[in-house]
């Protein structure tokens, strides 16, 4: 991607973010992997939404990239699993 279109891309994230489009903002920065918002992630995974948190963290790293996404995603698959036992 030009760095034209990355400029373009955190400009409307910016917009979107000012005008509330929280979702939006989310879904963008997902699917560009050009941001990583932490306070958004550690929100949802306080919150237990953790299709979600996955879902969110496969827009920036799978399963099988390397044994440190590997690791994360078990983390979240097994406090999923406990948290259904419940």
């Amino acid at each position: 991607m030009s760095s034209l279109s990355r400029e373009l891309v955190f400009l409307i994230l910016q917009f979107l973010d000012e005008e509330k489009f929280k979702e939006t903002v989310h879904k963008l920065e997902q699917e560009s992997g050009f941001f990583f918002n932490m306070k958004y992630f550690e929100d949802e995974v306080h919150n237990g939404n953790w299709d979600e948190v996955e879902k969110y963290l496969s827009g920036f790293t799978k399963v099988d990239d390397n044994r440190y996404s590997m690791k994360i995603f078990f983390e979240i698959r097994k406090q999923k699993y406990l948290e259904a036992l419940d």
